[in-house]
C-alpha cells in the first residue's frame, strides 16, 4: 500500500505543510513520520475491516427473525389459532412491557398468515409471516419471520423473535407435547439474550 499526502486540505492543514516544508523533509526522521503515518491509516483500516467481522459473525445486520416450530395439531388449527390470536391483540391499550397489543392482520392466503406489529414506545412497524405445511395427519411445521421494517433498526431487544412467540405460547401452540424450536442468533437477532430472561 502506498499513502498519498490527500490534496484540497483545508488552510490549517496548509499551514502544517508549510511548516514542514521549512524544515529538512530528506532526512530520516520525516521517513520515518511518514511511515508512521502510513501504518496508523493502515491499523484504523484493519481495525475497521475486523470490527466489521465481528458484527457480521454476531447476527444479522438488521433486526429480524426466523423461526421453525412443530407441533403436534393439524396445520388448519394451528393457523385459525394463530389467527384469532392476532385479532384478539389488535388493541391499542398496552399494558407495559407487554407484546400483547398493536398486532393487526394483513391477510391470510393459502398457507400464510401476514401481520404486522407496532413497538409501543416508538411506533416502529415489523412484518410477520407464518407458513404451514403438513408433516404428518396431525401434525404441522410453522415457519415464522419477523423483520423490522425501518432499515435502520439493527438490535431490537428481541423484538422480532417476541412478535411470533408471544403469539405461539398466548395460542397455546407453544404447550403442545411435541412442541420444537429452532433458531439461532445468526437467523434471529438477539435470540439467546432474550431467551436467558
Amino acid at each position: 500500500m502506498r499513502c498519498v499526502r490527500p490534496t484540497g486540505m483545508r488552510s490549517e492543514s496548509k499551514d502544517l505543510l508549510s511548516d514542514e516544508a521549512v524544515g529538512d523533509t530528506s532526512g530520516p526522521a520525516a521517513g520515518s513520520e511518514h511511515r508512521a503515518g502510513c501504518m496508523s491509516v493502515m491499523g484504523v483500516l484493519v481495525l475497521g475491516v475486523g470490527g466489521l467481522l465481528s458484527v457480521l459473525a454476531a447476527g444479522p445486520l438488521h433486526a429480524h427473525c426466523s423461526v421453525t416450530w412443530t407441533v403436534d395439531i393439524p396445520c388448519f388449527d394451528a393457523s385459525s389459532l394463530l389467527v384469532n390470536q392476532i385479532k384478539e391483540w389488535t388493541t391499542e391499550h398496552c399494558p407495559p412491557k407487554s407484546q400483547k397489543c398493536l398486532f393487526s392482520l394483513v391477510s391470510v392466503i393459502g398457507d400464510d398468515i401476514i401481520a404486522t406489529r407496532t413497538t409501543s414506545v416508538m411506533r416502529l412497524i415489523d412484518d410477520i409471516t407464518f407458513n404451514f405445511s403438513s408433516t404428518s395427519t396431525d401434525g404441522c411445521k410453522i415457519q415464522g419471520h419477523s423483520t423490522s421494517r425501518s432499515w435502520y433498526t439493527i438490535l431490537d431487544s428481541g423484538s422480532n423473535y417476541l412478535n411470533m412467540y408471544s403469539l405461539m405460547r398466548a395460542s397455546g401452540l407453544s404447550s403442545s407435547p411435541s412442541f420444537t424450536e429452532s433458531t439461532s442468533d445468526r437467523m434471529c437477532t438477539q435470540y439467546s439474550s432474550i431467551r436467558l430472561t
